[in-house]
């Protein structure tokens, strides 16, 4: 199984960055230490999720004002927390859209910058059954004929000719279709309603330009 990373598009808002200081030339390995940190550095985020946002339309929002701000949880159908602080965090709302039932959900994976921006990934999660069917696919069907005889009875040459019923065995029209059992019936299952998972992360920054990535399992 492998993982594979794909980035989605979503509106950016840009702001002055900040120059990074140059190092020194120092030994390689007290060169990798700052390096390695900025690549990979973990941006400690608040989030909120649920399953029935309003919206019905997948889609990735990068809210830096009250208004946005607002205008996201909207799109969720709740009231905003009053936590936010313009020009000190930024927020983004990530929509999965309609899904046909219940079982799905967003998974925030990380929060961390990279280099000169900060990157959310995140994961959809689905019911088991559907994520056992994508990561397994089934066996080829069998091609191998079937030869079926006329009455229904596979294979075979012999004739059956009409004879005097056998030990056992009531005769034809004589209260054979009483005896036979109805078929079993196939269980009806519920009929599911449809969700609209989301998730909002706060992140306590606002001076670098935001990506969202979807994390897939293939």
């Amino acid at each position: 199984m492998r993982l594979s990373a794909k980035t989605a598009p979503s509106t950016v808002h840009y702001l002055p960055r900040r120059r990074l200081l140059s190092y020194g030339a120092v030994t390689a390995g007290t060169l990798l230490l700052p390096a390695v940190g900025v690549l990979a550095q973990t941006i400690e985020a608040r989030h909120w999720s649920g399953a029935t946002a309003i919206t019905r339309q997948p889609e990735h929002v990068v809210a830096s004002t009250t208004a946005e701000w607002r205008s996201l949880w909207g799109r969720v159908g709740a009231a905003a927390p009053d936590v936010f602080e313009p020009g000190r965090m930024h927020a983004v709302g990530i929509f999965l859209g309609r899904r046909s039932g219940e079982g799905y959900s967003v998974n925030i994976l990380s929060t961390s910058r990279r280099r000169d921006r900060i990157v959310v990934v995140f994961e959809e999660r689905m019911p088991a059954d559907i994520m056992m069917a994508q990561r397994s696919s089934p066996p080829p069907p069998s091609t191998r004929p079937v030869a079926t005889a006329p009455s229904g009875f596979a294979g075979g040459g012999a004739s059956f000719a009409p004879s005097a019923p056998a030990a056992g065995f009531a005769p034809p029209g004589a209260g054979a279709t009483a005896s036979l059992a109805p078929p079993p019936v196939a269980p009806v299952r519920p009929v599911a309603q449809p969700t609209s998972p989301w998730a909002i992360i706060l992140i306590p920054r606002a001076d670098l330009p935001i990506s969202v990535e979807q994390r897939l399992f293939r």
